[in-house]
């Protein structure tokens, strides 16, 4: 018998669900601690996972809920009772339950199971947000906000927070409307506890705030909340009418959101955050196996260039030698450009317009380069192999090589930019693979010429 002061492993918690002690069970999720009962949930199989959203208290079981990945809580919808549904309810906002009613556009029964085990306010809030994009600041913000009307006094103010207080995502910032709802500015929550009683609310308002409107990207909400340090961020139509804000943990979501995505395309994979021992092999193989076979398609347009130069390199056998390292180099060179290139316009440092800079910086970086590294195949080569010709078309095809690549890295993340695609993909194998055609092509064309072949 194990006594629930006592401070338990997370294995040994899950002992006691694994060996049908569900009573003993139950009463230590209350009593252990949530860094042992979260541990433990990690470490959980699905079944017993389910087992925890039963079991554990209404808020631990929403809040954990809503911390799974979207794909989990699909998984676990139907499988959670109706009244259970409800009254974890009162603990989930309506952007996670937009979420997640998204994610079951295709699964009717369990949409409907959700719509209906909710409370029907929290529904019909939920819906209302579904028709935003998720990537979009409408799909990001939330309705639970607290707005002040312009002909309160400081003392209604606060007799209204009191009221307000948990239903609010956040009371650190209050947001002054009319009657229509019009976003007006806002007003921190250190001014208004300050103020006079009897002081007008739309007195202690800042006018020049900072908004988003419900179709602004993710991305440059997230831009707009680091770079005027804002914990939250107000949501308006095309209207000015205030529909919801923007958390700094919605933001940070993005974040992490992006950066996973930036990682994935990085290496030719499609896809959102997963978690790997957890995702089927299948998922897996449908996330790499469309960009493995583009890239292993495209390839063979190397190969075709090597073919196509057969005769030269029969000739000058010796050329053979150099074909790994050009590519390889042609290929890390233009990554780097492109990777410069994409954090910059995820910054915002660079836009479309800046291309032509982008074109010369580039062509400038790679000259350097290029000078460099061609010196250094030169003598390599040299010391290697005694034609002094053989050298020379080494180093040329290095130095051009590197320029191209440079330039190529440079301008492909503002292009697909401008194309609606995300810049990132061009960071990926995709620009490896292009850069091993070019590279041969001027290897093969400067040693022919040079080497009268």
């Amino acid at each position: 018998m194990l006594y629930p002061d006592v401070l338990l492993t997370p294995e040994t918690l899950l002992e006691t669900l694994r060996e049908g002690r569900s009573s003993e069970f139950k009463t230590l999720l209350r009593s252990q601690p949530e860094t042992v009962v979260d541990a433990a949930f990690e470490i959980a199989s699905r079944d017993e996972r389910l087992v925890f959203l039963r079991l554990l208290p209404v808020e631990r079981a929403a809040s954990t809920f809503t911390d799974l990945p979207l794909l989990e809580q699909v998984e676990f919808v139907s499988d959670l009772a109706p009244d259970r549904l409800r009254i974890m309810g009162a603990f989930i906002g309506p952007d996670e339950v937009a979420d997640l009613l998204k994610a079951l556009e295709r699964d009717l029964d369990k949409r409907q199971h959700l719509l209906s085990s909710l409370p029907p306010t929290l529904s019909e809030r939920a819906r209302e947000l579904e028709r935003y994009k998720n990537d979009e600041a409408g799909g990001l913000m939330t309705p639970e906000y607290v707005a002040l009307r312009e002909e309160m006094t400081v003392g209604q103010a606060l007799g209204f927070l009191r009221g307000a207080a948990g239903q609010a995502e956040t009371l650190s910032h209050l947001y002054l409307v009319d009657g229509q709802n019009h976003l007006l500015g806002d007003i921190p929550l250190e001014r208004l506890v300050t103020a006079s009683p009897q002081q007008r609310v739309a007195d202690l308002a800042r006018r020049d705030i900072i908004f988003a409107r419900t179709d602004t990207d993710q991305e440059d909400v997230v831009r707009l909340m680091r770079d005027y340090d804002l914990s939250s961020l107000p949501v308006v139509d095309d209207k000015g009418v205030l529909r919801g804000i923007v958390t700094v943990d919605d933001a940070l979501d993005v974040v992490q959101e992006e950066a996973t995505e930036d990682i994935y395309k990085g290496v030719a994979m499609e896809g959102s955050e997963i978690d790997y021992l957890r995702t089927p092999v299948t998922a897996l193989w449908r996330k790499r196996v469309l960009w493995l076979a583009g890239l292993a398609v495209s390839e063979f347009l190397t190969a075709s260039v090597i073919k196509s130069f057969e005769d030269e390199i029969a000739a000058q056998t010796a050329l053979a030698a150099f074909l790994p390292t050009l590519t390889a180099t042609g290929g890390n060179t233009g990554s780097q450009s492109a990777i410069l290139v994409v954090r910059a316009i995820a910054t915002g440092q660079v836009r479309g317009r800046d291309a032509v800079r982008v074109a010369f910086k580039e062509l400038s970086t790679g000259v350097l380069l290029g000078v460099v590294l061609a010196a250094f195949a030169y003598v390599r080569v040299r010391f290697l192999y005694t034609q002094p010709l053989v050298a020379a078309a080494v180093a040329m095809s290095m130095f051009v090589i590197i320029v191209v690549a440079n330039v190529i890295g440079g301008l492909l993340p503002l292009l697909f930019d401008k194309l609606k695609i995300d810049p990132a993909v061009t960071s990926s194998p995709f620009l490896t693979t292009v850069m091993d055609a070019t590279g041969l092509l001027i290897y093969f064309n400067i040693a022919r010429w040079l080497l009268k072949l």
